[in-house]
């Protein structure tokens, strides 16, 4: 018996989703929490609030700090501080091989021992390589699930015929058709969302899947290719010789004649102290979808201006721009809150769609005998859908703690793991009519609490003084209280779905077993 073209994509479609839907939670859970890295990581180096950033001066100590500890680098670089991330972060290649980096306190150059958390860069780096791994194997796993991914969001498309009607159909808290309406709406809603973040995602990491375009054209150096997709590259083909170069304030002097008083991010130069040398200032973010900075490099010896080096090929915007897309970039806050929602969505489409494909093979399923495949199912659920969001909270929690410090393990993450693992043993030891609930409850505790036990934790410690210094930690805190009211909405309707999804099955058994016995 052939099948039509629906039903085989409806079939793709379900055992696509199925077989990464869990990871894929994950990964989407962790890219929507990275819209606001830069605000968590403030939220967990509370510390940081406190500092007033100047760029001129931190451009001036920074400088200085290289002047006297980077003698003799090959290369260096300062990112300048701003009020997303108010230190200055350098680095520099060693002439005897090898990277150094510091952190500097933006107003006297001094070096910060800031706690060693990883802050909300644990979950970016989580988003896109995972944890634990090898990064390019890490990498791969997650190039996989976001194919599978686009399979699942073609095919899912090619199956529901009546995609406008589902937008407008909401059958809440009635059995299997709840999960189904659920998984449909959050679908259609962001579903340019979700073909947009997973193609550029896949765009992204072309070259670990096509590597051979880059391997013909850069046999001996493939990063060359990301240098030249960024910078017009300039060489000087004269002998290399030591040679004074001129005081960074006058070529910053110079780019800020052209641009105005534009905000930097960064200073890069080559060849520092050689009549090679080369300074490349680039700007802050431009809002564009391209994000491809305008910048300037000088012959550092002279103070001639090289080339207004931005590079403008249509390679190279089509390069800044998926990657721009992907990372909202570009977004001001309402849209970066679109797209933070649009996430959060993703995360009610993938959890809905597995939890469907679970309840729906329960109702199949005609004799009422033990099913371990349902049971582990049903325990990876909530393991991942609730147990994950609680780690990511006592991930938070233990930093309020512990103040990690340089060389020490790194106990919030241990305790990251650990929480999520205890979720997924928990339950394999509860009953299937406490499994939702206990978790859920334990879910909305710890969610409204954390922002009251900051706020604790902050005033004892003398950080804040009043809500406008607690801003930067109450724009965070909010979030928390938001999603305690979701897991608690979650918690009050989600026994409704289970109690009838469990009386359709025992009726379905009854009369199972009638059949059977007037055969």
């Amino acid at each position: 018996m052939h099948k039509s073209i629906r039903q085989s994509m409806a079939w793709l479609h379900s055992w696509t989703g199925l077989l990464l839907g869990w990871l894929l939670f994950a990964i989407f859970i962790m890219g929507t929490a990275s819209y606001y890295r830069h605000e968590v990581n403030l939220w967990m180096q509370p510390k940081l609030a406190q500092y007033d950033v100047n760029q001129e001066t931190a451009i001036k100590t920074a400088y200085q700090y290289l002047e006297e500890h980077a003698t003799g680098a090959k290369t260096w670089y300062i990112g300048v501080a701003s009020k997303q991330s108010p230190v200055t972060n350098i680095y520099w290649q060693k002439a005897e091989g090898g990277y150094e980096s510091k952190t500097l306190d933006a107003n006297t150059g001094k070096e910060l021992n800031l706690s060693a958390t990883q802050g909300g860069d644990f979950f970016y780096a989580f988003h896109y390589q995972l944890f634990g791994f090898p990064v390019m194997i890490g990498r791969v796993i997650v190039c996989l699930a976001a194919f599978i991914m686009f399979i699942a969001l073609i095919s899912g498309i090619i199956t529901h015929k009546k995609i406008i009607t589902d937008f407008f159909t909401l059958r809440t808290f009635k059995s299997q058709r709840s999960w189904l309406d659920f998984h449909n709406v959050s679908s259609v809603i962001a579903l340019p969302f979700f073909l947009m973040i997973t193609f550029t995602g896949l765009a992204i990491f072309f070259y670990i899947y096509l590597p051979w375009g880059i391997q013909k054209l850069y046999p001996e150096d493939r990063l060359q290719f990301f240098n030249e997709i960024r910078t017009q590259v300039i060489d000087d083909k004269t002998p290399v010789k030591d040679m004074q170069n001129l005081p960074l304030e006058v070529l910053l002097a110079k780019a800020q004649a052209q641009w105005g008083n534009k905000e930097i991010e960064s200073i890069t130069a080559n060849k520092p102290n050689t009549n090679h040398a080369q300074i490349t200032i680039s700007q802050a973010e431009d809002h564009t979808i391209t994000g491809n900075k305008p910048q300037i490099t000088f012959d550092a010896t002279t103070g001639k201006q090289l080339a207004a080096t931005r590079n403008n090929s249509a390679i190279a915007a089509l390069s800044f721009g998926v990657y721009g897309l992907h990372m909202a970039t570009f977004a001001q806050p309402i849209l970066r809150l679109a797209f933070f929602f649009s996430g959060v969505l993703g995360c009610f489409m993938i959890a809905s769609g597995l939890l469907l494909w679970s309840l729906k093979r329960q109702i199949q399923n005609k004799s009422n005998t033990f099913h371990f495949g349902h049971y582990l199912v049903d325990r990876l659920n909530v393991a991942t859908f609730v147990g994950l969001p609680v780690a990511m909270l006592a991930y938070m929690y233990s930093n309020r703690f512990v103040e990690l410090r340089p060389g020490m393990p790194n106990y919030e993450i241990y305790t990251f793991f650990t929480v999520w693992l205890s979720s997924f043993i928990v339950a394999l030891l509860t009953k299937k009519q406490w499994l939702w609930r206990s978790q859920l409850s334990i879910f909305v505790l710890v969610a409204v609490a954390l922002p009251f036990f900051n706020v604790v934790y902050l005033t004892q410690n003398h950080l804040i003084s009043d809500f406008r210094s607690y801003w930067l930690f109450f724009r965070v805190d909010i979030f928390f209280i938001l999603f305690a009211g979701l897991g608690y909405f979650i918690l009050k309707n989600i026994h409704p779905i289970q109690t009838k999804s469990r009386e359709k099955l025992e009726k379905k058994l009854r009369v199972a077993n009638t059949e059977v016995n007037a055969s």
